[in-house]
């Protein structure tokens, strides 16, 4: 007996309506703020974090951007990444 191949084809009009959506939306805020919180926790300096989140036309993003707080980028770059793992849970 011969093995039946299927072939998956996504639903990108769904799969972009998801990646647009208010839940998603709010999943991707929520992690962001998290992250935030941890990186301004985690700096060596007074952790002035901004954060943006934005949906575009494909797609809702987040990103949280340098501490302000400091001219040294290892300081804002060490505590971002300690942000990172500070975000990750909670959904």
């Amino acid at each position: 007996m011969a093995a039946r191949s299927f072939r998956f084809r996504p639903n990108r009009r769904n799969i972009a309506g998801f990646l647009k959506s208010e839940g998603t939306r709010e999943v991707i805020e929520d992690t962001t703020r998290r992250v935030e919180r941890a990186a301004a926790a985690a700096s060596e300096a007074d952790g002035q974090f901004r954060t943006d989140v934005e949906t575009g036309d494909k797609r809702v993003r987040g990103a949280v951007i340098g501490d302000y707080s400091t001219n040294d980028l290892e300081v804002s770059r060490a505590a971002l990444l300690r942000g990172l793992d500070g975000g990750r849970g909670g959904d």
